[in-house]
């Protein structure tokens, strides 16, 4: 029983991590798309 709840939160926390780690990659993706936008369209 001890083992399954180990393994059930190791697991929990690797997807935790894994999402994390996306959304950082994405959010930084984005802002990389904006900048490259902003230097094309640099009206301001």
């Amino acid at each position: 029983m001890f083992t399954i709840l180990t393994v059930l939160t190791a697991l929990i926390s690797i997807m935790f991590v894994v999402s994390v780690a996306s959304t950082i990659s994405a959010l930084r993706r984005e802002s990389e798309e904006v900048k490259k936008i902003d230097g094309k369209h640099s009206w301001f």
